[in-house]
């Protein structure tokens, strides 16, 4: 009984205006919003459906997807400041309305590429999309995006690699995401965008919004020179930047 309690005070902190919210804006959300957004292409893995584990299977499928797209160049500060619905927060989307759904919806599902820098990264631990499995190679590389070079965790876009898709990706190694965190290189993250209506709390603590590119199904890097390098061709290293 204590999980609808929280669930319920999550609703009424967030609709009484107590938890952080960032500034939104639907300026430049307009090819966002006329982005083909098809069905996500249903993948298990070791043992573990599209569905993950309970309690949200709806938003399990769109993390697990792992089909590729035709992404939309979209400017960092657009995903920033996206709006939301307040109220479908802390719930789980078979309690959402039909207006709350279609609101996500005019957004969530298009495939976008963005650019910027990673601000940091880490290893998830157990989630419900990866059926709550333990070992590092089920569990998601949690990276947070930002619009310059050394900002924090709370100026930037959470983007994130799973399981599903590193599995397609042996270069994706967390000594790789690791150099492009401490080196501070520009980089192009591809994939798909995705509210997680789960995490209201850490606006302006540990993320700039609920907005994510999540899966993330391409990761490229910026040489010195301007050419962009994928992840998956050439490994970090100092002598490889230039």
């Amino acid at each position: 009984m204590r999980v609808p309690y929280v669930l319920t005070l999550g609703v009424a902190l967030s609709a009484c205006g107590f938890l952080p919210l960032t500034r939104t804006s639907r300026h430049g959300a307009e090819p966002l919003e006329a982005a083909p957004k098809p069905a996500s292409l249903d993948s298990s893995f070791d043992g573990c459906g599209a569905d993950g584990a309970q309690p949200d299977y709806a938003l399990n499928r769109r993390k697990n997807r792992v089909d590729d797209g035709t992404y939309l160049a979209v400017p960092w500060s657009v995903v920033a400041r996206l709006p939301w619905p307040h109220t479908v927060a802390y719930r789980f989307r078979n309690q959402w309305t039909s207006g709350e759904t279609r609101e996500v919806a005019r957004y969530e599902g298009a495939a976008v590429t963005v650019e910027g820098y990673l601000s940091g990264y880490r290893l998830e631990v157990p989630e419900p999309p990866n059926c709550y499995r333990a070992e590092a190679s089920a569990r998601d590389f949690h990276l947070w995006l930002a619009d310059k070079p050394h900002r924090r965790e709370r100026q930037s876009i959470v983007v994130e690699v799973t399981p599903r898709v590193r599995a397609l990706h042996s270069a994706w190694t967390e000594e790789q995401i690791k150099a492009l965190v401490g080196q501070q290189l520009r980089v192009r993250i591809s994939g798909w965008l995705l509210l997680d209506q789960m995490h209201p709390e850490l606006i302006d603590v540990m993320r700039n919004t609920l907005w994510e590119i999540h899966p993330i199904m391409h990761i490229q890097w910026q040489r010195a020179d301007g050419g962009w390098v994928s992840l998956d061709s050439v490994t970090i290293r100092p002598d490889s930047i230039d």
